[in-house]
């Protein structure tokens, strides 16, 4: 199907960029032409926490809807193998058991989820009591992860059930006993990724790392995670390479998907492979999801 410019789809990218202006004391540099193109009524509520206060959020309204998009993580500045491990080991760790939570999910997304949960479930109450409107939850990058356990969280929680949860970039929330309950009780994200784009492989899955075996370091880097069986959740909406298609999840994507990256890899176009990871104008999930006159895209 071709792409065309979805407005819920595209606001909801757009109010995860602005994530990336929140600063580790709470305030938020509006991004724009991001900012303005989500159309908040008033300045959203932010809120930051965990370690260094590297996890944080939003809750804004708008004429449609209540937003609710989470922070991912800072891509690497150089473009290096090294950096690129480094920077997917933040996305790493062993899977934990939730009370209530069937399977198990990543520890550190949790911890980071929870520890924002307070506050941001309170803003969440307020914010939809006030307002009626229709809840979306949204997240790029570990942002994604974050929206995903937030939504089953709050499904849980509350009487709150989020209208829709739309996912870009996002790595494994948890394990494929996870992603079954989740996506049962969630049936309505979508889940944005794009070319090369590494991020949303990470945890690696089995067939990723058999994948990338080969590989000296990234084959070194993914030992000892085959029996985590960390699984994605929602339903697939996968940017083809030229941002021109929206191609369903199948197996022959998923084998194209790997050989197509592990051959990235192979061939060291890290800066690539980082750069496909963009949520801003220029990189491919922009240009596959808003039009040309929304967002800068």
């Amino acid at each position: 199907m071709t792409l065309e410019a979805l407005s819920m789809d595209c606001r909801s990218l757009c109010a995860s960029v602005v994530t990336y202006g929140i600063n580790s004391v709470g305030q938020l540099t509006p991004l724009n032409p991001y900012y303005s193109s989500v159309e908040f009524l008033a300045p959203p509520a932010v809120f930051v926490a965990g370690e260094d206060d590297i996890d944080a959020c939003l809750v804004g309204t708008t004429e449609q809807d209540i937003l609710v998009a989470f922070r991912g993580t800072i891509p690497p500045n150089i473009h290096s193998q090294e950096s690129m491990l480094d920077w997917i080991s933040d996305l790493t760790d062993e899977p934990i058991a939730v009370p209530g939570i069937a399977g198990k999910v990543h520890q550190g997304f949790w911890q980071g989820l929870s520890a924002l949960w307070v506050p941001l479930l309170k803003e969440i109450k307020q914010q939809t009591a006030a307002t009626g409107l229709p809840l979306h939850i949204t997240g790029h990058s570990k942002g994604g992860a974050l929206a995903s356990l937030a939504a089953l969280r709050l499904k849980q929680e509350t009487d709150i059930a989020p209208a829709s949860v739309i996912t870009y970039a996002s790595p494994h929330p948890g394990d494929s006993d996870f992603a079954k309950q989740y996506d049962l009780e969630i049936p309505y994200h979508s889940r944005y990724e794009y070319g090369n784009d590494i991020v949303p492989h990470v945890v690696p899955d089995a067939a990723f790392i058999d994948a990338v075996a080969h590989l000296p370091e990234l084959g070194k880097f993914c030992k000892g995670m085959e029996n985590w069986d960390y699984s994605g959740v929602g339903v697939l909406q996968f940017i083809d390479w030229n941002q021109k298609h929206i191609v369903k999840a199948s197996s022959e994507l998923h084998i194209e998907r790997l050989i197509r990256l592990a051959g990235a890899i192979a061939a060291g176009k890290f800066a690539e492979i980082i750069d496909a990871h963009s949520a801003s104008s220029g990189g491919g999930y922009m240009g596959g999801i808003c039009s040309s006159s929304c967002a800068g895209g």
